[in-house]
């Protein structure tokens, strides 16, 4: 991210390979690639019709980008196909490859692997685009625990695959959906603490859950590869030392083929 924001930023939610709807939702917010930054929340490749045209796009618009866990398995993969120590995909649970992440693997170039590689966990956003009442901003894919003082203690299992907190004390993060989810415990956390504690999260992951936009969390995962939508926070300058925020959306075809309505892809 650089130090200067752009006119606007533009984040988005689970991609998964949804190229056209991808196309569509950056028609739909008008993007202008000379003013605006495009901030991807992990996933944004497998399971869709054609992740490698989303590579395409994403790097043709020089968009920032977090690691998913779908990103992540993939580049462990990779490592692990040519037996490379150039790549050093964060090691962790809940890993399971995709057998589209594998024809992913075949076709993606060189330079494709390195922008995913490229992708961090968490992404600093330089300015409190929410007000000062929220705090430092932060991008990630799924999510944060809250019993953690700083960034850099978070573990990145958690990081790339959170979805709830398990009682009795919600200091457990899992990746089912047994526990209440991280987002409620956050927020509540997050009012407790003093203006300049604070701390707002964009993430996706979550699907189930879909959109959930609240004070210190911002989820934007909106289940586009089941046939929902694909949906992006946009923040804009409001001209006045602040800025306005919009949610915009954009209806997704099936992409699941255990859905009706499934639309083939190819890779």
């Amino acid at each position: 991210m650089p130090a200067s924001l752009e006119e606007r930023l533009i984040f988005i939610g689970d991609i998964h390979g949804c190229n056209v709807e991808f196309e569509q939702l950056l028609d739909a917010v008008h993007f202008d690639p000379s003013q605006d930054k495009l901030v991807l929340l992990g996933d944004f490749i497998s399971k869709g019709p054609d992740s490698i045209a989303v590579l395409e796009m994403a790097m043709k618009y020089n968009a920032s980008c977090v690691r998913g866990n779908h990103e992540n398995t993939l580049l462990r993969r990779y490592a692990k196909k040519h037996e490379s120590g150039d790549y050093d995909p964060y090691a962790g649970g809940f890993v399971h490859v995709m057998a589209d992440e594998k024809q992913i693997i075949k076709k993606a170039t060189q330079e494709q692997i390195e922008y995913i590689d490229s992708c961090p966990l968490i992404l600093r956003i330089p300015e409190p685009i929410f007000g000062p009442d929220c705090g430092d901003v932060s991008a990630c894919h799924a999510g944060l625990m809250w019993d953690e003082l700083t960034l850099e203690d978070q573990d990145p299992a958690v990081i790339l695959y959170i979805r709830t907190l398990l009682p009795p004390d919600n200091s457990t993060a899992s990746p089912t959906r047994d526990g209440v989810l991280w987002s409620e415990v956050w927020n509540d956390y997050q009012d407790m603490l003093p203006s300049s504690q604070r701390r707002t999260v964009l993430y996706g992951h979550d699907a189930k859950t879909g959109l959930a936009i609240k004070k210190f969390s911002k989820g934007l995962d909106s289940r586009c590869y089941k046939g929902d939508y694909l949906t992006a926070l946009v923040a804009k300058r409001d001209g006045l030392g602040g800025w306005e925020h919009e949610i915009v959306s954009v209806k997704c075809q099936v992409h699941d083929p255990k859905l009706p309505g499934y639309v083939d892809g190819k890779f």
